[in-house]
């Protein structure tokens, strides 16, 4: 009985309704105008911005072409078409110097283009009958939950309803519904998505930066737990409702590696339940929803620690399953809109939590680096004017803005207005620029590179091995498949001896192969690796690159995540790999791995620069 559930739960969810062979045609005609239409806007020069709110359209049919699976449902075709019919629309109205869109109210769909790949993302907007742009205004960032049947056809269908069927928002602020690249709990670049998706609208629209509230539900509200506790200065207020706020018990998983396990510490938002003292928050669940031990993980947590957030409202719908409780929801609004009526200041006094530098702002301070990876680093820091006083844990540099004066760990230090202070065996001083350390945005692991602009560098010479050389052209190919396929772009490609200077300066570069077919490779690696591993093994590791140390250097790995994770919880896409693994290609096994030590020593040629 079990196995036939599971077989027609299968069937089910790979049952789809593909377009006839007219209707592809129908769609193939439409895509080949909307196409000819975008290659004469550029021509004519419109401003890019203006072509992504257009090209989002062709991406849609394009996307939904190419993975056939997707027309999950008779609508999906229409919707398509209606899609291409929107752009062929907008790129009517650009031909003639007009863009109406940008002053609609109500429900509509935007875009942006990621500085990661440079694909086209879609946002949906909510744009109040009030807003003139005459005054800065709050902006509500949503973000959905997991849709199985979630593509940019669906997304576009949802958030842009027929002229005829769209209602005049009477709410006064602006509502942002984030695609976040589809399901992965606003991770990765799914995060990046976020961000980048409310600078769009920023720069758009007139947004009042001390009022943008972050809310979320399920899927969403693991992504408003994770990115609320890990940026807590970005948000007015945060509503996070079930979800989850921990990995291991939530997906079931048996014992991990060393240090993945320690990985965890990026992922997990419970690890993080101090920065909720930072913030105003809700949490919520349905009184017999599972996700609500995800608001119970907070609560357990801050009870440990003895914290008391002054603003933190946890609220339980009684009775209720996996959905908001109509009364719950009411109070939630209220405890966000009286927290707003209040503008938000800077705070004098700050108690951040982070287990790496990926996270590492709360307002005026900002951990630089600490001494030992994956473990607690906090800081308690409060200001007098021109004075401070700040204690510290684990932190072996720290950047302090404003102030001339501040007491650290008991030491007194000069500071002039914003200094970086060093951890010493003397105590704190001022930071010089040399040295190779873990630093904000060049901390690791593996797939952080993904978060940001890549180059993926294709080897074009024999490699050493066969076996290898075979392992790295798949795991190339698998990276970029599965990055099309669930993060919904394109991975930047070229071979290595097109690569130029101007590339090493604008990515981080993301090499495969060995010293010997690829001579990208074979210059960056003798300046980086005591030694090439021995034949057969694969490394994929992540480092600075020292031919650009702003930027990181990556060697035969995409995420080390895979489809099955994708296809799974999104509570699964959590590193597999650190900072470097060495791979038998014939087993594809893991023969040892790890991570880097704060001065990313152990595999590393040592620096002869002086911090």
């Amino acid at each position: 009985m079990k196995r036939w559930v599971y077989l027609i739960a299968v069937s089910t969810a790979w049952a789809a309704s593909p377009p006839t062979l007219a209707e592809r045609e129908q769609i193939t005609a439409k895509l080949g105008q909307l196409t000819k239409a975008l290659d004469e806007l550029r021509a004519k020069h419109v401003d890019d911005a203006r072509i992504a709110d257009i090209e989002i359209y062709q991406k849609a049919a394009i996307w939904a072409l190419r993975f056939e699976e997707e027309f999950f449902k008779p609508e999906y075709v229409p919707n398509t078409l209606k899609a291409l019919d929107h752009g062929l629309a907008r790129a009517a109205d650009a031909s003639l110097a007009s863009f109406p869109w940008e002053s609609k109210k109500g429900r509509i769909v935007r875009a942006y283009r990621s500085k990661i790949d440079g694909s086209v993302q879609p946002y949906g907007l909510a744009i109040p009958e009030s807003y003139d742009g005459s005054k800065a205004v709050r902006l509500d960032v949503v973000l959905h939950g997991r849709g199985a049947e979630l593509t940019e056809v669906s997304f576009i269908a949802a958030h842009e309803p027929p002229s005829e069927n769209a209602k005049v928002v009477a709410q006064d602020y602006i509502t942002l519904d984030v695609y976040g690249r589809g399901n992965n709990a606003y991770r990765w670049a799914g995060e990046t998505d976020v961000f980048e998706a409310i600078d769009s609208v920023k720069s758009r629209y007139k947004i009042d930066e001390k009022k943008i509230v972050l809310r979320g539900f399920s899927m969403g509200g693991a992504g408003a737990w994770h990115l609320g506790l890990h940026y807590p200065d970005k948000w007015a207020a945060v509503e996070a409702g079930a979800g989850f706020t921990e990995t291991k018990k939530y997906a079931k998983l048996g014992p991990m590696v060393g240090y993945q396990e320690a990985l965890l510490r990026i992922y997990d938002a419970v690890d993080y339940a101090a920065n909720a003292a930072m913030v105003p928050m809700v949490g919520y669940g349905g009184e017999i929803d599972p996700q609500l031990q995800a608001s119970m993980n907070i609560q357990e947590r801050l009870a440990a620690e003895h914290i008391e957030p002054p603003r933190m409202l946890f609220l339980i719908g009684p009775g209720t399953a996996h959905k908001w409780e109509p009364g719950a929801l009411e109070r939630s609004n209220k405890f966000i809109d009286a927290v707003l009526e209040k503008p938000r200041k800077e705070p004098d006094h700050i108690h951040f939590v982070t287990y790496t530098t990926a996270y590492h702002q709360c307002y005026w301070i900002s951990i630089e680096s600490v001494e030992k990876q994956y473990q607690r680093a906090e800081v308690d820091a409060d200001r007098w004017g021109d004075e401070m006083r700040v204690f510290t844990r684990n932190v072996s540099r720290i950047a302090i803005d404003g102030g001339k004066h501040v007491v650290i760990d008991g030491q007194s230090v000069e500071l002039a207005n914003f200094g970086v202070l060093m951890k010493t065996s003397d105590g704190w001083r001022r930071a010089g620029k040399g040295g190779r350390y873990k630093k904000p945005g060049l901390q690791g692991p593996i797939d952080d590179a993904f978060k940001d602009a890549f180059l993926v560098v294709r080897p074009t010479g024999k490699p050493e091995n066969k076996e290898a050389g075979q392992y790295v052209q798949d795991t190339l190919e698998q990276f970029r498949k599965e990055w099309a396929k669930y993060m919904r772009g394109e991975v930047r490609i070229k071979d290595d001896k097109a690569l130029t200077d101007e590339d090493v300066e604008k990515y981080h570069l993301v090499l495969f192969g060995d010293t010997q077919s690829n001579k990208w490779t074979k210059k960056i690696a003798p300046l980086l690796l005591r030694a090439w591993p021995g034949s057969p093994l694969v490394p994929a590791m992540i480092a600075p690159n020292p031919l650009n140390p702003n930027r990181y250097v990556v060697f035969n790995s995409g995420h080390t995540f895979h489809e099955e994770e994708f296809k799974g919880s999104n509570a699964l896409l959590y590193p597999r790999l650190g900072d470097y693994a060495m791979i038998h290609p014939a087993a594809r096994t893991v023969v040892r791995g790890g991570v880097f030590d704060t001065e990313w020593r152990q595999l590393l040629r040592p620096m002869n620069v002086k911090p």
